[in-house]
């Protein structure tokens, strides 16, 4: 194809065939492998450091693969790996720099053709650009400070990240890795960048840039552990930055895994946490992220009056300006206590780092990212007629919101309330598949909750049920019916009736005690939620006042039938053109042009 565009002069690109390289590959090279790309990866920087590799013999290259990397720290064992098996992508390497246009950039075609093969990663999952730029302007701050004279790329960092850290750190400050599974990876990409990796300097002080999880799939109480020993390496003067989810940084945890967390907060180390937006790791977007800063006390201060700088950023947005300022934040608690009575804190708070060892919950106390502060409260009000304006022709004409700011309810979380009676947690009932038919009760699965349109299709015999399960319970009107994983969902059963099948639970409000909450408002709030196990205990729910729960959910059934009635007439219309245009093309009918048809004749 790219010989044609070239001899036929289509495309208007007379490099079609050297551009080829960069969507071709050889067909023995395997992207979804994550060793062929490693040693497709080291061909490209041998062939940066030797100027090409087309016209070399095996020998050659196993002879040039040695002298480039006598350590063998980046490239000598996958290039001896791939000769070993008898593979030929010398050439191909050559070509595909070619079409990249750079050997760096060949390298990040690689990466992304293997990223696009491989399962999400969830909370490994590359960074949002907002949280790379916040959280090397925290890397960079700190390697600013007096005596900091080397970064260290530390546990769970890709290589994009390692690549910025490069570029953003002054010259003068020395950059060295830990082992880790992308470190080889890591050194090829700097290599092709000229950026030369130091790691037996003697530093005086050290930035270290971690992040959990470290590998795809790590549990919490393995982030803790990884936490951990990003602590225990560092010396008297090095400082760290770690970046993970909030759920393991943050949030309330299972006492044995608490513990882990807990070490790290008795080394008093501890100088910042900080809980970050929902929607900056790529594959999590609903997943609050979190960063701590490690680093010694400023002076001879004592352990029990050491302090933390705390900020939590849930339902705010991680803007420039924004990151600015929490950085300035963070890096004045950094400092002497001149440093902090000088500064005039925007987000952070300073809190004695040993009231953390009290804390039996969360070391921030938990928000949702639903609840405005009080200062928004009036610009939702305002938004609220403007959506009204928008919307009016399609609105019940009863439905009438005043403003009223004392109005409020705290959320809270879902585990206080159930303690509090407000409401129950009842298990799904574990049904055997091979039972359910078409016809008889309708079940409800943990995957419809993903699609609540498949909801009904599903059924099991009432008295197949009965006798398998005697003491399973039905849902009442206004259960919510949700789920913890892979991510939490939740639908409201407005009828009842309905048999839940585990792993999917049902939350049910106490109809004389609800404490606030609406089924629908419940439902909503779930979906942002993190997931995990135990998880669901920590979940914080919006609440309103209960003069308004009755009138809340009036509206909301009223415009709930609006639009499913919209919904039903925009159908109607999709059916109608898709059947008009069939007919047209069939030339089962015509259609003509009221502007130029002939006029009727006058009658006589």
């Amino acid at each position: 194809m790219a010989e044609w565009l070239v001899r036929t002069g289509h495309g208007n690109n007379p490099e079609a065939v050297a551009d080829a390289a960069a969507a071709a590959a050889p067909a023995d090279l395997d992207w979804a492998n994550a060793s062929d790309v490693a040693e497709l990866d080291a061909l490209v920087v041998l062939a940066t450091l030797t100027g090409g590799l087309a016209d070399e013999t095996h020998d050659a290259l196993r002879r040039a693969a040695g002298d480039a990397d006598p350590a063998d720290a980046f490239l000598r064992t996958e290039v001896s790996r791939h000769l070993d098996r008898g593979a030929d992508w010398a050439p191909f390497a050559d070509q595909l720099i070619d079409a990249a246009y750079s050997p760096a950039q060949a390298l990040e075609i690689s990466r992304a053709r293997h990223a696009a093969t491989t399962a999400a990663d969830g909370s490994a999952a590359p960074l949002a650009g907002t949280a790379l730029d916040f959280i090397l302007e925290v890397t960079t701050g700190l390697a600013q400070r007096d005596g900091v004279d080397r970064v260290v790329i530390d546990r769970g960092i890709d290589e994009l990240t390692a690549l910025r850290t490069a570029s953003d750190v002054s010259d003068d400050i020395a950059l060295s890795l830990v082992a880790s599974p992308r470190e080889r990876s890591i050194r090829r990409h700097l290599r092709v960048a000229d950026v030369w990796i130091e790691d037996d300097v003697d530093s005086a002080a050290t930035v270290h840039l971690a992040r959990v999880p470290s590998t795809p799939g790590d549990n919490v109480e393995r982030m803790l552990a990884d936490a951990d020993d990003v602590a225990l390496s560092l010396r008297d003067d090095d400082v760290a930055v770690v970046v993970g989810p909030a759920r393991a940084l943050i949030d309330a945890l299972p006492a044995p895994v608490r513990a882990a967390r807990d070490d790290v907060l008795r080394s008093g180390r501890l100088r910042a946490a900080v809980r970050l937006p929902q929607g900056l790791v790529t594959a999590a977007t609903r997943e609050p992220l979190a960063l701590w800063v490690l680093g010694p006390p400023t002076g001879d201060v004592p352990r029990g009056e050491r302090f933390t700088a705390v900020a939590d950023l849930i339902d705010g947005e991680l803007t420039p300006a924004t990151s600015a300022d929490i950085v300035g934040d963070v890096l004045a608690g950094m400092g002497s206590r001149a440093d902090v009575l000088a500064r005039t804190f925007r987000f952070a708070r300073l809190v004695r780092t040993p009231s953390f060892l009290a804390r039996s919950g969360a070391l921030l106390a938990p928000r949702t990212p639903h609840t405005p502060s009080a200062s928004r409260a009036g610009e939702l009000a305002a938004s609220l007629d403007a959506a009204a304006a928008t919307a009016a022709i399609d609105l019940p004409e009863h439905i009438g919101a005043i403003g009223d700011t004392s109005a409020a309810v705290p959320p809270a979380a879902l585990g206080d309330l159930i303690g509090n009676g407000h409401a129950r947690i009842i298990p799904g009932t574990r049904l055997a598949i091979e039972n359910t038919g078409t016809t008889g009760l309708v079940v409800v699965t943990a995957d419809n909750l993903g699609a609540p349109s498949r909801i009904g299709k599903r059924r099991i015999d009432p008295m197949t049920f009965a006798h398998q399960h005697p003491s399973a319970q039905l849902t009442r009107p206004d259960d919510i019916v949700f789920r913890t994983s892979p991510t939490p969902a939740a639908w409201v059963d407005h009828d009842g009736s309905k048999i839940v099948a585990y792993p999917a639970r049902v939350l049910r409000i106490t109809a004389a005690d609800p404490g606030g909450l609406v089924p629908e408002l419940v439902a909503a709030d779930i979906p942002t939620q993190p997931a995990g196990p135990g998880a669901w205990k920590r979940w914080m729910l919006r609440r309103v006042t209960p003069a308004s729960i009755a009138p809340l959910r009036r509206a909301l059934a009223e415009l709930a039938a609006t639009r499913a009635e919209l919904e039903s007439r925009v159908a109607n219309l999709d059916h109608y053109i898709d059947t008009l245009t069939a007919a047209v093309a069939a030339g089962a009918v015509t259609l003509t042009d009221p502007d130029t048809a002939p006029a009727a004749s006058d009658p006589q």
